[in-house]
């Protein structure tokens, strides 16, 4: 059986991608920052579909974490999928926002996610495995919202390192693409609501009724409906599909 990292894996699309990719058949090593009850969980869903999991805490914006995580997948016998979710978001005007939040989204979101993937990337040269790299963006990664500028220049730098390690390692039949999800109703976006409350005076569940008229699906995105997306681009089915980035949002952006 083959393994599967997965970094912000504790809660949320993490989570859902993990317990995706174990119905898949591969092992989890289910990456996270601090919460261990939460991680557990997860590990715990993963292990009732049959598949097994490790924990590996630490902080994505350190090289150290992400050997930890890829030794991890080797000891259930091999990297295959790598899956970069872990981020953060600030919500504010772009000139508002503080110094300190932009380069703190820039290391998580950005740098975090390019040195799984140059982790990922010696793995599988070392291996010769013709291994699977999906980076979690934003459907605000290929189109900007107000009062999340800073947020959404680091996933447009997610969706270009995406197109450019896709272009550079398809000769070594690495395939590296993006997942775009829409509004979830997660931990992250909770808080960005009460900020933007905070900002126009609007009451919290004005805010989610504006969110949601703005997706024609009429329901928000769901970890299971990214986890899916990510089990098929980590599946054979997907193996000619690379360089891609693919929202899943019930409309609420078109590209």
């Amino acid at each position: 059986m083959s393994a599967a990292v997965v970094t912000g894996a504790s809660r949320g699309i993490g989570r859902g991608i993990a317990v995706a990719l174990a119905f898949a058949g591969h092992d989890v090593v289910v990456g996270y920052r601090s919460d261990d009850a939460a991680a557990k969980e997860t590990a715990s869903m993963v292990e009732a579909v049959g598949c097994s999991s490790a924990l590996v805490p630490g902080d994505v914006t350190e090289a150290a974490v992400h050997r930890m995580l890829a030794d991890a997948a080797d000891e259930f016998g091999g990297l295959a999928v790598w899956v970069n979710n872990a981020g953060v978001s600030v919500l504010a005007p772009v000139v508002e926002t503080t110094e300190a939040d932009l380069r703190h989204m820039i290391e998580v979101n950005l740098i975090g996610t390019f040195l799984g993937m140059c982790e990922a990337v010696a793995r599988f040269r070392g291996a010769a495995t013709r291994g699977r790299i999906v980076n979690v963006a934003s459907e605000l990664g290929v189109q900007a919202f107000p009062l999340l500028g800073g947020y959404s220049a680091t996933k447009f730098g997610v969706v270009g390192l995406t197109q450019a390690a896709a272009v550079e390692l398809a000769a070594d039949q690495i395939t590296v693409n993006a997942v775009c999800p829409g509004t979830a109703e997660t931990e992250m976006v909770a808080a960005e609501r009460r900020a933007q409350a905070a900002l126009t005076g609007e009451s919290l569940a004005d805010v989610r009724a504006g969110t949601l008229a703005g997706i024609p699906a009429g329901r928000f995105c769901s970890p299971e409906d990214v986890g899916a997306l990510v089990a098929y681009l980590a599946s054979p089915a997907a193996a000619y599909v690379t360089g891609q980035s693919i929202c899943v949002n019930g409309g609420s952006v078109l590209r």
